[in-house]
Parts: structure tokens; C-alpha cells; sequence
């Protein structure tokens, strides 16, 4: 049996796409992140999972350079995060508002001009592949039609890393599968890192290379997926095991 309760902190053994050390954010005399040190592969899906409050959402505004931590270090690809990786990634918000006034065409008109590594391709196939319909005017789509148009509009630019925060969040069954399997079919060509927050374990528990758990602005663990499934865990159960 894996020993469940190894430090957090580890040693790359292969290129970080993502790198944290010794992060902390305090906000208003309340920590919000403590200790958190961590990294990411190239060409890996990470679930980043914790119950609500626990960081998720900070920690990923943190990487992305929207917000500075207190005192810690962020690197992408080997280079210090903040506003000049911007072109390095690309993240979906856990709140996020496209303008409703335009419809789904002329917002990826608008797209293709604010984003300098925009691919037009790629978006006229995730289009199809995402179900999205040209003609829709943003303000009258259902939420799981807004969340796949976000994350076709996430996709379509050929930053290596993808951060998603809670993709799934009022979204439906049939659009959920949707959206894993675009996350699936991203990842066949070994280019893109994917860091994903979730609550919904089950739509991408077969999907995860590894976890980073989060509670209270600390990490309670990192596991390497295929090792937790041949010591009988599940991430499920990996979960419950952390936090209930």
C-alpha cells in the first residue's frame, strides 16, 4: 500500500509546465493560501479538487497572473508567472459573462481579433465538435450552450496550458459529456497541460493524470492517479478518504 500521507511537496522529474512553491495569500488577515508548493508536467491533466472555500479558485488566479500572491514563487514553463505568460495560457473563469448582444460568430470575429494566437481552424471544428451554433445570439443560449461556447473559445487559441475552473458548474449531463470530450480530444497530440477545478469528480475521473487536494489554503495531497488506482483507490475515494 502507497503511503497515503507523504509530504506535499515534491521533486519534478519531468519539465514543469506549472511550478509553485511556498505560495501564500492573505487577504484582509485571512489566509486564504499557506504552504502551497507543487508541479505540473507538459502534457498532463491535473485535478485540482476541494470543497468550497478551500482556494481552488485564488490558486488559479495566482497562476494565471490575474492576482499577485503574498510571498511564494509561480513559474510557467520556467519563467516567473504574472501578466507576461498571459499569451502562455488560457483560462476558463469559474464566473464568466460573454457579451450577450453578439451572437456566437461575431463573438469569435471579436476573439480572433483580441487574441494574437487565435486559430480560426480550430474554432470552425470545435464548433461542430462542441455543438456550438453559429447563428445563436449569446444572451438567449442555455448555460451548458454559454460553457461549451467558453470553452471553445478557451481552446481555439494554441496556448500549451489550459486552466479550467469548475467547467461543469450548471451544466447539463449531455453537455458535460461534451465538454470532457473535447478535454480528451485535446489531449491526443501530448501538446497541452491541463489544470482543471472541479467538484464534478465522476465526469473526469478516468480522465486525471494526477491530483493536487486543497482544503483550508493548504495541500492534502498529491497523487499520481495510476498509482492510486493499483493501490485499490479511486479518485473518488482518494477524495472522500481527504475530506469527509
Amino acid at each position: 500500500m502507497m503511503n497515503m500521507n507523504r509530504p506535499a511537496q515534491e521533486t519534478p522529474a519531468a519539465p514543469a509546465a506549472v511550478e509553485c512553491q511556498d505560495l501564500r495569500l492573505e487577504i484582509k488577515n485571512r489566509v486564504i493560501l499557506d504552504g502551497i508548493s507543487f508541479h505540473i508536467p507538459q502534457g498532463s491533466i491535473t485535478g485540482l479538487l476541494g470543497p468550497n472555500g478551500a482556494g481552488k479558485s485564488s490558486l488559479l488566479r495566482i497562476i494565471s497572473g490575474l492576482i499577485p500572491a503574498g510571498s511564494g514563487t509561480v513559474s510557467i514553463n520556467g519563467r516567473p508567472a504574472g501578466v507576461e505568460r498571459l499569451g502562455e495560457l488560457s483560462m476558463l473563469p469559474d464566473r464568466s459573462s460573454l457579451p450577450g448582444w453578439l451572437t456566437v460568430q461575431e463573438w469569435l470575429g471579436f476573439a480572433a481579433g483580441i487574441y494574437p494566437d487565435w486559430d480560426s481552424s480550430k474554432a470552425a471544428e470545435l464548433l461542430l465538435s462542441l455543438s456550438v451554433t453559429p447563428d445563436s445570439l449569446i444572451s438567449t443560449m442555455s448555460r451548458g450552450e454559454e460553457a461549451r461556447l467558453q470553452l471553445l473559445t478557451c481552446l481555439s487559441r494554441q496556448a500549451a496550458l489550459i486552466i479550467l475552473d469548475e467547467p461543469f458548474t450548471g451544466v447539463d449531463l449531455i453537455s458535460r459529456e461534451v465538454i470532457a470530450s473535447a478535454v480528451v480530444g485535446e489531449m491526443a497530440g501530448g501538446c497541452r497541460t491541463f489544470l482543471i477545478a472541479t467538484h464534478d469528480i465522476r465526469e473526469m475521473e478516468l480522465l486525471f493524470d494526477r491530483l493536487i487536494l486543497i482544503g483550508g489554503g493548504r495541500i492534502q495531497g498529491i497523487d499520481d492517479v495510476d498509482q492510486l488506482r493499483h493501490s485499490g483507490y479511486s479518485v473518488e475515494s482518494r477524495y472522500r478518504e481527504v475530506f469527509a
